[in-house]
């Protein structure tokens, strides 16, 4: 198994690490907390994804849709280039399908929309935009 770790900071379910007792009691701020990415079921391409998206967002593609051009394609690359393209605010965006690395299906043998992932990345793009 491969496996990468991932530090996420806005993991925060109550869990004690541990290291409560050395604190001090007027530290506010959290441990980072990593989580282990299987990088065989998640990103089995072999592009770099400077950004991540929770995949568990997106819909699972089932029957009909799985023939949609696109179907296997790596949802992290779509929503990096939906990133993109939204924080420099492009009037004509596009989703360039070939450029995209090639997934796998998930352990539940399911593919998620790469347009999803793409439109999601373009509104976090947008966002990311105005807030600077």
């Amino acid at each position: 198994m491969h496996a990468m770790l991932s530090t996420d900071l806005n993991l925060n379910l109550g869990q004690n690490s541990g290291r409560e007792a050395g604190r001090k009691s007027g530290d506010v701020t959290e441990p980072k907390r990593l989580s282990i990415i299987n990088r065989k079921d998640t990103m089995p391409c072999k592009q770099v994804h400077l950004r991540q998206v929770d995949e568990d967002l997106l819909e699972n593609l089932v029957g009909p849709q799985l023939q949609v051009k696109g179907a296997i394609k790596c949802c992290q690359c779509a929503y990096n280039s939906g990133y993109q393209q939204g924080l420099l605010l492009q009037k004509f965006i596009s989703l360039d399908l070939e450029s995209l690395g090639d997934s796998h299906a998930n352990a539940d043998g399911s593919h998620k929309s790469v347009h999803q992932a793409f439109a999601l990345g373009y509104s976090d793009g947008v966002d990311a935009c105005i807030k600077n």
